[in-house]
């Protein structure tokens, strides 16, 4: 790090402007160990010398080799009442020791935030109150919660139910009035949180443990749903909120965050953007990695640096943006597009799948393909996340006017899909441009997921904390996602394995088989054949 104008003042204050020979110090520490290391070059001898000034005396008088020698001439000179109350007073003083102690209660704070912050639907509050160390990321962004309302410390009982669910419904309101100034896709919705009494069976006349729930009201509906069963979106952009709430009046954090927004749709990582420049950037220094070309302002590029692996050197970051890989920069470009895209002209060649999930997917399995000498997806597609097949007619409306060449991949479930047949029928896109992903598998059903050989994808769930699952408790033939979402009793996210493979690709390269890749590569060929001619 680099002292800035304000740290160097406050160790001048103290032992005078020779006291430090650099402004740039080292923090460091290691791994199983909590402690931080501070390198930092200080000059003691020039630090007591800055005293010995101000306390009136003759600094040539007592110089020494370094400070131990300063503080014994110091001593020497028992005729001098200043020299013997400064020796006093520094004795046994470690000034290179001061010094960083006055420097390291100048370091920002670290705050870390990824997608298993994410608030739980409903958690221990005895857990919340038992101390951070015990508890996982999620649970420390629900104690975030209970600091905001101020009650993290006090006793949660049936009969003090009413304050404490007020000051909770206080924090709560906070919350949602904040998260609407910048979340612009539903205004129905607000959260509340409850406390809720379990009497322990085991223990019946112990007093009821208190947990606390959170739920998202839609006020359109009138109803309320418990908050990890709302969109992964909206949980996200509330729980980092939530997160941040105990720091907005803190300066000098560094926020660390990785692959902001990405359960997020285009537009609300726009919203996310602007809250990061307008709440978090003033006070704080905020760093993220992303892949997302819609969390790159194509206005600011100059923020950017990119982050390679190079071969036997490691990872390096670089501001040299433009000098990387092209599959580095590709979001970059990605970002210029869009932003070319709503104020000139739109890429001819127009891939359009169901979400996010697929356009990791196809983007990772393309870059294998490539490395393999196989097929892989030409880089003239555009591929873009429509959110549901419903969405296409619509899309291709709005864009009809640029002479776009449109290809659709989508997942077919048991009895076919009605809707494409319907936009063949209407003449909105032509049938050859159609890609159905049973097409590739050769089955009745299957979603991009079932590309991938099931011990491999089990794998990946249990790596990205959805859940452990062994194949032999899966039933069925279908979609390998019905069955695991049989097993489970409903729906997961999607999204949470593609996101941690695109984070871990490296380390799980080898860890893809050759039957994966091979349909891929057809996907591919078939994909690259409905290219514009």
């Amino acid at each position: 790090m680099e002292l800035d104008a304000a740290d160097r003042t406050a160790v001048e204050e103290v032992y005078g402007p020779q006291a430090l020979s650099s402004s740039a110090i080292t923090v460091s520490r290691r791994y199983n160990d909590p402690a931080l290391y501070y390198s930092v070059t200080a000059r003691p001898v020039e630090a007591l010398a800055h005293l010995v000034r101000n306390a009136g005396l003759d600094a040539s008088r007592y110089a020494g080799k370094d400070a131990e020698e300063v503080i014994a001439a110091l001593k020497a000179d028992t005729r001098t009442e200043a020299a013997v109350a400064l020796a006093e007073a520094m004795e046994g003083t470690d000034v290179s020791a001061d010094i960083r102690r006055i420097i390291s209660a100048r370091v920002p704070r670290f705050q870390y935030f990824d997608e298993f912050n994410v608030l739980p639907g409903r958690v221990s509050i005895r857990k919340l109150q038992s101390g951070e160390a015990n508890l996982d990321p999620s649970e420390r962004t629900a104690l975030a919660l209970l600091r905001l309302a101020g009650v993290e410390t006090q006793e949660f009982t049936e009969s003090d139910y009413e304050p404490r669910k007020a000051a909770l419904e206080a924090a709560a309101n906070h919350l949602t009035d904040e998260l609407f100034t910048y979340w612009r896709q539903n205004k129905e919705l607000s959260v509340e949180l409850d406390i809720e009494f379990e009497h322990n069976a085991a223990a019946p006349y112990e007093p009821p443990e208190p947990f606390l729930q959170i739920r998202v009201r839609n006020s359109r509906h009138r109803i309320t749903l418990n908050m990890a069963e709302r969109s992964r979106g909206f949980i996200w952009f509330f729980s980092f909120l939530a997160a941040f709430s105990e720091y907005a009046g803190e300066e000098r954090r560094i926020i660390l965050l990785d692959e902001p927004g990405l359960s997020l749709h285009a537009m609300a990582q726009n919203d996310l953007l602007r809250f990061i420049d307008e709440r978090l950037a003033p006070h704080h220094q905020i760093l993220y990695s992303t892949h997302s070309l819609f969390m790159i302002e194509p206005t600011k590029l100059e923020r950017c640096r990119t982050v390679e692996d190079i071969d036997d050197d490691g990872t390096k970051v670089s501001q040299e943006i433009w000098e990387a890989r092209p599959d580095t920069v590709f979001p970059l470009l990605g970002a210029l597009g869009v932003d070319m895209t709503q104020t000139l002209i739109i890429g001819t060649d127009q891939l359009l799948v169901k979400g996010p999930s697929e356009v990791v997917y196809l983007n990772l399995l393309s870059d294998l393909a490539r490395e393999a000498g196989k097929a892989f997806l030409d880089p003239r597609w555009t591929i873009t996340p429509v959110g549901s097949l419903d969405k296409v007619p619509t899309f291709i409306a709005l864009l009809r006017g640029g002479k776009l060449n449109i290809s659709v991949i989508f997942d077919v479930a048991a009895g076919g899909n009605q809707r494409m047949s319907n936009f063949m029928s209407k003449g909105i896109i032509d049938a050859n441009h159609l890609i159905p992903l049973t097409e590739i598998t050769g089955t009745a059903e299957a979603d991009i997921e079932d590309l991938f050989e099931v011990p491999w994808y089990l794998s990946l769930l249990d790596q990205s904390k959805v859940k452990k699952i062994a194949q032999t408790e899966l039933s069925g033939t279908g979609r390998i996602i019905k069955q695991i979402e049989t097993f489970l009793g409903g729906p997961f996210d999607h999204f949470q394995p593609a996101s941690y493979l695109l984070r871990r690709f490296s380390s799980l390269l080898d860890e893809i088989s050759e039957p994966t890749v091979e349909l891929f590569s057809a996907l591919f060929e078939r994909v690259n054949a409905t290219l514009s001619k």
